[in-house]
């Protein structure tokens, strides 16, 4: 079966990976795409100007949204409502409500809703999954680090990339892989968060520092910060302790070491053959869902949860109390 997909938004990560993925791909075919810039894109696709268009046109199966944050909503609803599976970049929403719209919208046309977290397609990530769901015990405390040199993005002075991909800060372009990571392998969402976030002197947040209660009790730390000097490799990792064990996960380089109460451990590397970050998974994983097989390793319930953690985050931040999970 080839999975005819469109792709919404010709941004540099669309280009990088989601066109890429699509054109390597036997079983996908680009059928249809939608940018305000339609010269971005050379091929034998249909063009729309209109994603509205592009959605009642019966030429895509599926579809990718790939534009700024803030559309994510309007855009992903509209085409559930269309009957497509969605496959959305993260993070999935800017608002729990906007969020929890669309798995409820996903529910009721009964189709596939997908979030392009890269880093939760690994062999790693799925293991870790399975790790502190089932093999450490009760979840007593979490804590992760996110750095990179997203400040020279924020600033315009990164040799790559789209400036304005960072509207929203570190907390919507950084941190949200964290905590997806982080609500996809416990399978929770969190109760309470109290943050602080630093702007250093620019108009959004470059440093966020959160603690929160998880739904069941166990609490957590998050850190980001996009200020690492260039030539400094980003980090991303997560370590959850359990009353059985303990689990380390490096989401950037798709590696894992799994501890157990009774002193041996697993440790998880990439196939050498693959690259460690994933970046045509999330698409080759939607065409296998649209196609009626694998697995949806970022559904939008998890990535929901992570966005109501991301919203609260910010309010506290704003307010300077912690603020209740909606």
């Amino acid at each position: 079966m080839t999975v005819r997909l469109g792709v919404v938004g010709l941004g540099w990560w669309a280009r990088f990976a989601h066109l890429p993925a699509i054109a390597a791909s036997p079983c996908l075919e680009l059928t249809a795409i939608c940018d305000t810039d339609p010269s971005r894109f050379s091929g034998t696709a249909r063009t729309f100007g209109d994603p509205s268009e592009l959605f009642a046109s019966g030429l895509v199966d599926g579809v990718v949204i790939a534009t700024p944050h803030s559309t994510h909503h309007t855009l992903a609803r509209a085409a559930l409502d269309a009957g497509l599976h969605v496959l959305v970049e993260k993070p999935m929403a800017t608002t729990a409500a906007e969020a929890w719209d669309l798995v409820d919208a996903a529910a009721r046309a009964g189709v596939h809703l997908s979030v392009g977290y890269t880093g939760q397609y690994t062999a790693a990530a799925i293991r870790v999954r399975a790790a502190v769901q089932e093999e450490i015990g009760e979840l007593v405390c979490v804590n992760g680090d996110f750095s990179s040199i997203m400040m020279d993005l924020f600033t315009g002075n990164a040799t790559y990339g789209d400036p304005a991909l960072a509207a929203g800060g570190q907390g919507q372009s950084q941190l949200t892989h964290l905590v997806g990571a982080l609500t996809r392998a416990t399978g929770r969402g969190a109760q309470q968060v109290f943050a602080y976030m630093d702007n250093r002197s620019l108009p959004l947040d470059v440093v966020n520092a959160l603690t929160f209660r998880l739904a069941g009790g166990a609490i957590g730390t998050l850190t980001a910060t996009g200020t690492v000097p260039g030539g400094l490799p980003t980090r991303q990792r997560l370590r959850y302790y359990g009353t059985r064990g303990m689990v380390e996960h490096d989401i950037q380089y798709g590696t894992a070491a799994i501890h157990r109460g009774d002193g041996s451990q697993l440790r998880l590397a990439p196939d050498p053959s693959l690259p460690a970050w994933a970046k045509h998974a999330p698409v080759e994983a939607f065409g296998d869902l649209i196609a009626g097989r694998g697995e949806n390793h970022a559904p939008g319930q998890d990535a929901a949860a992570a966005v109501a953690i991301i919203e609260a985050a910010y309010r506290s931040a704003g307010t300077g109390l912690p603020v209740a999970v909606t």
